[in-house]
């Protein structure tokens, strides 16, 4: 009876040893999986720095359509609109004259005399005041120069606008197959301190082969 006894609390401490020993196992199992350390990502760098923008303040030699300029220090050429590509040859600014100074070269067709009379017709000019015409000598070249002033009417286009006190200063070189003229505008005492420098810039005119 004894040995029957002892046989049977064997078998049940073998069991119970048993059920421990699976679940023991399964706990130790899970806990270890919770306890992995997470991989970390590596740190992203990212360039937050902005991409480069081209300087548009030029200086010294510069050709538009067969003319080579030298661009006094200082002067701006900004980007044309899409309404001015096409037409436009070059665009600039003259910060240290004033923010509302702005010049134009171009190419265009359809003679000087008639070019000349559209320029008076965007200008109401005071009373007693008449336009300055003269003729100077660029690169062994007669250049007429026009110089009027009053209220101006920059014609049609999305950036046409009427402003009195204003005044321009337009220049017409004779060229095959287009003419070239240069027309810089702004308030008149704006323009001021920008003609001497401006009519310098004319006259140094080259016109390449």
């Amino acid at each position: 009876m004894n040995q029957i006894f002892r046989q049977v609390r064997f078998v049940a401490f073998f069991l119970l040893s048993m059920i421990l020993g699976f679940y023991g196992c399964h706990t130790d199992d899970t806990e270890s999986n919770f306890d992995l350390p997470l991989p970390e990502a590596e740190p992203l760098h990212l360039n937050h720095s902005k991409p480069s923008m081209p300087k548009t303040q030029v200086s010294g030699k510069k050709k538009y359509d067969g003319i080579v300029f030298h661009v006094p220090e200082g002067w701006e050429e900004v980007p044309l609109s899409p309404a001015q590509q096409g037409l436009i040859s070059a665009s600039f600014r003259i910060p240290k004259a004033g923010d509302q100074v702005k010049l134009t070269l171009s190419s265009v067709g359809g003679g000087i005399d008639a070019n000349l009379q559209r320029w008076r017709g965007q200008f109401q000019l005071p009373p007693g005041e008449t336009p300055t015409q003269e003729t100077i000598r660029v690169d062994n070249t007669d250049v007429i120069w026009l110089d009027l002033r009053g209220t101006f009417e920059s014609g049609i286009g999305l950036e046409s606008a009427t402003k009195s006190g204003m005044r321009m200063i337009g220049v017409a070189i004779p060229r095959s197959p287009r003419d070239f003229y240069l027309k810089l505008t702004g308030p008149r005492d704006q323009l001021m301190k920008v003609e001497k420098e401006f009519r310098k810039f004319v006259k140094s005119a080259r016109f390449a082969l």
